[in-house]
């Protein structure tokens, strides 16, 4: 099952949200209306760095913009919203979207949690794993006492081979594993294991990798040679947003 990407959406959604034309929006951007239009028809993808740029325009998490909501059933409120927001006056249009920065300011200044601003690398964790080729990087804001006092490496979860434990979207803290020999990894451990078909997040379970969710199949190997933990995932946090 593919990841469903759901930058068109977001970026055809938070255009209209901020009474913005394409030409605008590529604008304050630096793009071209033609660019604008290929993100939001799905025809062209974005490059790390533009999705960072665009949520930053618009105030959200990076990941918002690529993943979209925690579950799709946001989907209908954003479609009602812009189908609302089309008919509306250029007038009316600026009051719902400054009724709507009213309530997300007063949502933000209510919070007492304090954010930590931290960098993860995508990973998939479904068939076929790997982590991004590009080895790029990924801004987002996550409540400091979600943070473990110690860790190695962060990612973000692509993919849903590993419901119900893990969800698309959710933040992994990652310990490395530094010489620790194969045959002292627990049974049951998840973690970060590569074979030579590429890197996961599963289960060890001797000499398969176990897929949570039935729709995947498990990983198997012949012998603990043909595998490697990277490291175990020794926390996960899951946004409410």
């Amino acid at each position: 099952m593919k990841t469903k990407i759901m930058f068109p959406t977001m970026v055809n959604y938070y255009r209209k949200l901020n009474n913005l034309t394409m030409e605008e929006l590529a604008e304050k951007v630096n793009k071209t209306k033609s660019t604008i239009s290929k993100w939001e028809s799905g025809q062209r993808s974005p490059k790390i760095y533009e999705i960072e740029e665009i949520a930053q325009l618009f105030g959200v998490e990076p990941r918002i913009m690529m993943f979209g909501f925690k579950d799709n059933s946001n989907d209908k409120y954003i479609s009602k919203t812009i189908e609302i927001m089309e008919q509306l006056s250029d007038v009316h249009k600026k009051t719902v979207l400054k009724t709507a920065m009213e309530l997300l300011n007063k949502k933000n200044t209510s919070s007492n949690s304090k954010f930590d601003t931290l960098n993860v690398r995508a990973i998939e964790a479904s068939k076929n794993g790997f982590w991004h080729k590009d080895n790029v990087s990924m801004s987002v804001n996550i409540p400091h006492d979600a943070v473990p006092a110690s860790y190695d490496e962060i990612a973000i979860v692509l993919g849903d081979s590993m419901l119900p434990h893990l969800h698309h979207g959710d933040i992994l803290f990652i310990k490395k594993a530094q010489n620790i020999d194969n045959d002292k990894i627990e049974k049951g451990q998840l973690g970060l294991y590569r074979t030579k078909d590429g890197n996961y997040i599963k289960k060890y379970q001797g000499h398969y990798l176990e897929s949570l969710n039935p729709k995947y199949n498990n990983i198997f190997f012949k012998d603990d040679n043909n595998l490697k933990r990277i490291g175990t995932v020794i926390k996960t946090y899951r946004s409410t947003y």
